[in-house]
């Protein structure tokens, strides 16, 4: 498998690779989201943590809704 075809806007709109393609991009967000949770919320106060964590959720929503609304990954 071509594995970094899967990171491709070509991957995104073939129905077959775009499943994977999708997945790719939700391991990558939960992995950014693991490190800053685990390694630096710590270290910084819990105001500015829960704030960063609240813009990171906000980020994610307008991803998958921009994602959904232009037809980035094929269904």
């Amino acid at each position: 498998m071509d594995w970094l075809g899967l990171l491709s806007f070509g991957a995104a709109k073939d129905p077959e690779l775009a499943p994977h393609s999708y997945l790719i991009y939700l391991l990558f967000w939960t992995f950014l989201v693991g490190f800053f949770v685990l390694f630096i919320f710590p270290s910084i106060g819990n105001t500015l943590g829960f704030v960063i964590i609240g813009l990171m959720i906000l980020i994610f929503v307008s991803a998958v809704w921009y994602f959904n609304k232009n037809d980035i990954f094929a269904d």
